[in-house]
């Protein structure tokens, strides 16, 4: 698989422009086109998390709060891709799309047709925002979705990549979905944290696998020693010298994923290198 349209979601906020910035490199350098979305919420969907509680004078005032800033939202997102726009090869830049409804219909309707989403990496530990934009970027769109950090180098590439290896479906999906930048990598490491026997044995496939799609991979299963499984795979990662980490995403128990227990989160929070990952 190629990457042909890679998506941005945009937030009107300061990391738009490092996110496109990053897009556009990512989009030069595997031949792909970047369209930016926006979401912005109608007063109809606007209304479905304020519940019963509010008058409906106070509802209104609410909604009207709402819409003002969406529409500044807006604003400063569109000026951020004209502002690259104007900067970058036209070959590379698709369109800005602002699209009015609920973020999971924004997902079902973009996100299903395109081959890679790009979303900014939150600084530091994620809030619960964030880990819900994130959630819903990777379950409704069912496309892998590429968290980048603000300060990353823009033209910089993935040289050096780390896949996070558990046996489940979302690994498997991620590390397809990532098969475009682990082609144009220089050194690819798969990880296996902890001594599940059947997972393990699966990495030799794997790097058989990999090596057919033209890939030379290493493989290692590490030790938990005490540590948790993402403990242990950002360790593995970072003594690798990882650029990119490539993962299953939001697998666990929506109770664990609630209170921030999950690896994903774990995993998310405790790097701070460019995440891939897919549900």
């Amino acid at each position: 698989m190629k990457l042909r349209r890679i998506v941005t979601m945009l937030d009107g906020s300061q990391t738009d422009g490092p996110l496109l910035q990053q897009g556009v490199g990512l989009c030069g350098e595997h031949g792909a086109r970047l369209d930016a979305l926006f979401v912005r919420r109608n007063l109809a969907s606007g209304a479905d998390f304020l519940g019963d509680s509010f008058s409906t004078y106070g509802m209104e005032a609410v909604l009207e709060a709402l819409a003002d800033a969406a529409a500044e939202a807006s604003t400063a997102a569109h000026a951020s891709f004209n502002t690259i726009a104007d900067e970058a090869d036209d070959a590379v830049i698709g369109k800005f799309i602002e699209y009015v409804g609920l973020p999971e219909e924004a997902m079902a309707d973009q996100g299903r047709v395109c081959d890679l989403i790009l979303m900014a990496k939150p600084e530091g530990k994620a809030g619960a925002h964030e880990l819900q934009s994130i959630s819903m970027a990777a379950t409704k769109s069912g496309r892998p979705v590429l968290l980048l950090p603000a300060k990353r180098d823009a033209k910089a590439g993935f040289r050096r990549i780390a896949i996070a290896w558990d046996g489940s479906l979302e690994a498997m999906r991620a590390m397809v979905g990532a098969m475009p930048m682990l082609q144009a990598a220089e050194a690819v490491g798969v990880y296996r944290a902890g001594g599940d026997a059947e997972a393990s044995d699966q990495l030799s496939e794997i790097a058989a696998y990999l090596e057919q799609h033209d890939v030379t991979a290493t493989t290692s299963t590490v030790a938990l020693e005490g540590r948790s499984a993402a403990q242990t795979l950002i360790e593995a990662a970072s003594a690798g010298r990882a650029d990119l980490l490539v993962m299953g995403g939001f697998g666990a128990p929506l109770l664990l994923r609630a209170i921030g227990r999950d690896e994903t989160t774990s995993l998310i929070d405790g790097t701070s290198f460019a995440v891939l990952l897919a549900h």
